[in-house]
């Protein structure tokens, strides 16, 4: 079996666990800061992904060796669980159910747990959510399984939305208080951005907070909280930089490794 060892971090992740699909990985994994993608032979790599390195291994089945390994994860309120291991799920916990797969968020990233422990401490009752940069789903359909009246995940991967479809189908949340389409904030005419929403949560890279900061703070309530993360300590200036810029106030840090998660509350009404 070949494997195929490339050093990956959080902002090249996803692009590069896509140019591995599309070489024709026939599976991808994350182990020691390194991803691994299987081939079943030698394959040409993107010229952006040319920096790894080849090693030939004893045949395995990944698949069973990742469900074997793989634990629930316990962020506040909910479990974060695959189907295999409901039952594992402690009395008094409410499961999400995650199907590991192609897209981002199996909930056992820090930045995801961070991100779930976050909206587990608000009185989500009768509120609008919107997760930006969905992946799998993880984050909007937390926010149902917490109580929000409707949640909305957006992504502009379009490989990632019925996944996340199939995901909340799996938990039960009805289509009437989850949605999730291809998009991104303040492009487009897209219904889902007709009203301010009452929670913004969003798990992106530092620049694209800096750069998406204004659009939180369009699309948000006054005072409305707003939970970010997947930023690396190193960017957290950026982040609050871009935060301050916008208006937005009662900034509070939360560090996990070399994760940071920070929230914050939107601006007054302008």
């Amino acid at each position: 079996m070949l494997v195929y060892h490339l050093p990956g971090t959080f902002e090249t992740r996803e692009a590069h666990l896509d140019l591995l699909w599309e070489a024709g990985a026939t599976g991808l994994e994350e182990r020691a800061g390194l991803i691994r993608a299987y081939f079943d032979a030698p394959a040409d790599v993107h010229p952006d992904i040319a920096d790894g390195e080849w090693q030939e291994e004893a045949e395995q089945d990944w698949q069973a060796e990742f469900r074997r390994t793989l634990r629930p994860v316990k962020a506040g309120r909910l479990t974060i669980v695959p189907p295999w291991l409901v039952q594992e799920v402690e009395a008094g916990q409410v499961p999400l159910i995650i199907e590991p797969g192609m897209a981002f968020g199996t909930g056992h990233h820090a930045t995801t747990r961070m991100a779930v422990e976050a909206l587990s401490e608000l009185d989500l009752a009768g509120l609008r959510v919107l997760d930006v940069g969905t992946g799998s789903g993880v984050l909007a359909i937390a926010a149902a399984l917490l109580g929000a009246d409707h949640a909305v995940g957006v992504d502009i991967d379009p490989i990632t939305i019925p996944i996340a479809r199939e995901n909340a189908e799996i938990n039960s949340v009805p289509a009437r208080r989850s949605r999730f389409e291809e998009g991104s904030l303040g492009l487009g005419d897209a219904d889902w951005q007709d009203r301010p929403f009452d929670v913004l949560v969003a798990n992106l890279y530092a620049e694209l907070h800096d750069l998406l900061a204004g659009e939180y703070a369009a699309h948000m309530q006054a005072d409305a909280p707003l939970i970010l993360t997947g930023i690396l300590t190193g960017k957290l200036p950026l982040v609050r930089e871009a935060l301050e810029r916008e208006g937005f106030g009662a900034v509070q840090v939360r560090e996990d490794g070399e994760w940071v998660l920070l929230t914050a509350r939107a601006p007054a009404a302008r």
